[in-house]
């Protein structure tokens, strides 16, 4: 009987372990969770210390991005990273873009024309998840010799292809 548990076990973690060598798969898997902590954060924020949900969303978009980041680092672009003190600053950058897409999407949405906040953060945050996608995979994560700032480095801090 165990050896039965322990095949089925390994099987579903084999085709697991197959169907996430997909980045764009591996990615979604860490948004999806990365979406639902986010709502439930500005959820919490808003109900329970009944902060406004504009401010809410800024304290859930940049905590919930702080983990995203690292489960990106980790288990979806791992393969293509670059150092981080060169990249950080340029993830920074582009959160900081996303972060001004995702509340001016938003404030749009709850404060001109009135849509509850739980739909409102749902809509913003798939209004930037191609953005968020394309901007990691091919600027944040990509090897810094071939990265589009690569020419504004010094030879010496320029990272061979992985």
């Amino acid at each position: 009987m165990a050896h039965k548990i322990f095949f089925a076990f390994f099987c579903v973690n084999l085709g697991f372990l197959k169907l996430t060598k997909n980045i764009f798969l591996r990615y979604i898997i860490v948004g999806g969770l990365s979406a639902v902590a986010e709502i439930s954060l500005l959820v919490t924020l808003v109900e329970y210390f009944f902060l406004n949900p504009l401010i809410a969303n800024i304290v859930s978009f940049c905590v919930i991005s702080s983990l995203n980041y690292l489960l990106s680092r980790l288990w979806v672009f791992e393969r293509t990273g670059s150092k981080k003190r060169i990249e950080f600053p340029i993830f920074l950058f582009f959160l900081t873009c996303g972060l001004l897409i995702n509340q001016a999407v938003f404030w749009l949405l709850t404060d001109k024309f009135f849509v509850d906040y739980r739909i409102s953060k749902a809509v913003s945050i798939s209004s930037i998840v191609v953005w968020n996608f394309l901007t990691r995979k091919y600027i944040v994560f990509k090897s810094t010799d071939k990265a589009f700032f690569s020419k504004y480095l010094p030879n010496r801090q320029k990272l061979k292809s992985s």
